[in-house]
């Protein structure tokens, strides 16, 4: 993905479904770093910008890219799936 210009925070445009997906597939992300004793640091700030409904910055896009890629190659339910794959889209085009 291209860095937006000067990095400027970037606010996607999310259903109330998309942000629910998204919230729930960052959680999940808690809950794998926490349980390997893995540092869940980012991922908490991740969710707390989620929850505060404010604009991403470009490591967060790309964390959260991340996230919704593992989330789609997943056993997850197939509407996940496709939640995540329209969101990763989103994150794509407003790059």
């Amino acid at each position: 993905m291209t860095a937006p210009p000067h990095n400027s925070p970037v606010s996607l445009d999310l259903t109330r479904e998309e942000t629910w997906a998204v919230h729930a597939a960052v959680a999940t992300e808690i809950d794998r770093l926490v349980d390997a004793d893995e540092d869940p640091t980012d991922a908490i700030d991740l969710l707390r910008t989620i929850e505060a409904d404010e604009p991403f910055e470009t490591a967060e896009l790309d964390y959260l890219q991340e996230i919704l890629r593992t989330r789609v190659e997943s056993d997850a339910p197939p509407e996940d799936r496709t939640i995540a794959q329209r969101v990763i889209s989103q994150i794509e085009s407003s790059a």
